[in-house]
């Protein structure tokens, strides 16, 4: 979209220093030369505070012609000592100022949520520091020219914690990764990745793979034996590792070995020959970040580069389908705003909370938590966005609704997930439709807030109910023929804009004013599909001046609902 944890720290909007010229400008009140007074500059700014020698020095407010504030210590003109700054887009500064820059120790209040506590230089997070990210994330550590660099820990909301190297605000160099569950992976990361694990946690289990019990966070694999809980002496089953991490494939003497497939914890996925609890023999390494590696391996480590397929293979774990006679929603929300090689956005991963908020609203479909699944910036990868909704919409049955929001960058026939580097990780608008195509939901749909969707042409459903009850809601759904709906933000040549005002995507701020009553055009409670389209489209070409022009298409019934308004 030109809307289209990690991130360039925002930007800063520093005025450096006093000019003295502008002290001929005009004295307002009191004694601007040796005292107290008001001063106001030829430029716009103005001082009050206290002077010497005609010039701002001790304790002083300025408010800059510019829009910022700042209120602190002066000396001969400049800002040096202790200083609070509130910069005009919001962000707040309090800390030392060094020759007229913001320079020492300081804490930033960001605009949109985040904060930094730390070492500055250069106006700039320079030296060790913590950095908390409003998402519930902390950095602590070396920071230079506002990106992570150097020795740090990330610490998660979920527990876990990052121990190691930083290199421009990715894990680099020797690291330690430590799971919620207290086990520990040790090893080199580059660029982001676990390239070679020297202490890995799946070697811990072997002492233990007679008794090992299976991951409680992960279903049943249909038709398959539990070889955690089972000797399996030979043949085919599957093995949960204490971190996560699944092997499904083959087994010999209670252990796995042979060929099939190993889905690691942190997204990445093997195919090939293993033993020994690790890689052994042929095989292809997918790495969550879209990049693909084929190697001969030996215990692990590759000793030899084969020719790999470029992309990553269809299909993913199992899933068993959750059969119910009652119609059930089942959702996957993306909101990525930090990007590394495209303009940062501001609003998206609000758009995606919003989203979430609707769904676990009656007017949403009052949805429980294990059917939502939620990626946010630097956990909306290509591989786990496609992962989600693999998994998640493999769960529906004939009877069901599947639904994907999506609200980031967007270029013609893909979105851009977070670790798009500019040219690799595309998540291409046909990967999509496929798992829509392979789910046996009876009712599909994509909303989608990125620059050019309109380039994915296949259907849209717009689903969260708002109407008198939730029954009312989804017996609607029952009632109507089904289909596949795409409803996108604009057309394939058009940009997608967010809007400081609204602080939303365009697009998205009308689709959640739609779906919760303003869309109802009969007033029967029951947004439909093609209400809600008619009601954005008005209302998007309308504020954007018809520079934004959203488009449904698909097979889809027009009475589809799509969410519910309560009186």
């Amino acid at each position: 979209m030109m809307k289209g944890h990690f991130m360039l720290l925002p930007t800063l909007f520093v005025v450096l220093f006093l000019n003295t010229n502008f002290l001929t400008a005009q004295c307002i009140s009191g004694n601007c030369q040796n005292g107290t007074g008001i001063f106001r500059f030829s430029g716009g700014a103005k001082y009050e505070g206290q002077f010497y020698s005609g010039k701002p020095h001790g304790a002083g407010k300025m408010d800059f012609s510019n829009g910022n504030i700042y209120n602190g210590e002066w000396r001969t003109g400049i800002r040096e000592g202790l200083g609070k700054m509130t910069f005009r887009n919001g962000n707040q500064y309090d800390g030392e100022f060094k020759r007229g820059r913001i320079a020492g120790n300081g804490t930033m209040r960001y605009e949109n949520g985040d904060k930094y506590v730390g070492r500055w230089e250069n106006e700039s997070p320079n030296g060790t520091g913590v950095y908390y990210f409003k998402t519930k994330e902390r950095y602590e550590g070396n920071f230079k020219n506002s990106r992570f660099q150097g020795q740090g820990t990330m610490f998660y909301p979920d527990g876990a914690k990052y121990i190691g190297g930083w290199k421009d605000n990715r894990k680099d160099g020797l690291g330690k990764l430590v799971k919620p569950n207290g086990l520990t992976v040790e090893g080199s990361w580059a660029n982001g990745e676990l390239v070679n694990k020297t202490s890995p946690s799946s070697e811990i289990a072997v002492v233990e793979t007679e008794t090992a019990k299976p991951s409680n966070s992960k279903m049943e694999v249909a038709g398959m034996r539990n070889c955690g809980t089972t000797h399996c002496k030979s043949g085919q089953g599957y093995f949960d590792y204490p971190d996560g991490s699944r092997w499904i494939g083959g087994f010999k003497d209670g252990y796995p070995d042979g060929n099939g497939t190993c889905y690691y914890i942190n997204g990445d996925r093997y195919v090939g020959n293993w033993g020994r609890n690790a890689p052994h023999g042929d095989g292809v390494m997918y790495f969550a970040s879209g990049r693909v590696y084929g190697a001969t391996w030996m215990n692990g480590s590759p000793v030899k580069e084969l020719d790999a397929p470029e992309t990553m293979p269809d299909g993913d774990e199992p899933v068993n389908v959750d059969a119910s006679k009652k119609v059930k929603i089942w959702a996957v929300i993306v909101g990525v705003g930090r990007y590394s090689h495209m303009p940062n956005l501001k609003f998206t991963d609000d758009d995606a909370y919003q989203m979430f908020a609707f769904l676990k609203s009656p007017e949403g479909g009052a949805l429980p938590e294990e059917q939502v699944t939620v990626l946010i910036d630097e956990a909306a990868t290509r591989e786990n966005i496609l992962r989600a909704m693999r998994q998640t919409f493999g769960k529906a049955d004939a009877n069901d609704v599947v639904m994907m929001y999506f609200s980031g960058h967007g270029l013609e026939g893909c979105f851009l997930p977070v670790d798009f580097d500019g040219y690799n990780n595309k998540l291409r608008h046909d990967e999509v439709k496929r798992i829509f195509q392979e789910s046996k939901a009876k009712h599909k749909l994509c909303i989608a807030d990125a620059c050019h969707s309109g380039t994915l042409q296949e259907g849209l459903v717009a689903r969260g109910p708002v109407a008198v009850t939730l029954d009312k809601y989804y017996e609607a759904f029952e009632n109507t023929d089904g289909g596949t709906a795409l409803l996108m933000s604009s057309k394939g040549e058009e940009l997608s804009l967010e809007d400081h005002g609204l602080r939303q995507g365009v697009f998205s701020h009308y689709l959640l004013k739609g779906l919760k009553g303003g869309a109802d055009t009969n007033k029967d409670s029951i947004v439909t599909i093609d209400e809600i389209y008619k009601y954005v489209f008005g209302k998007v070409r309308e504020y954007t001046g018809n520079a934004q022009t959203p488009v449904l298409s698909g097979n889809y019934d027009n009475n589809m609902p799509v969410s519910i308004k309560r009186y």
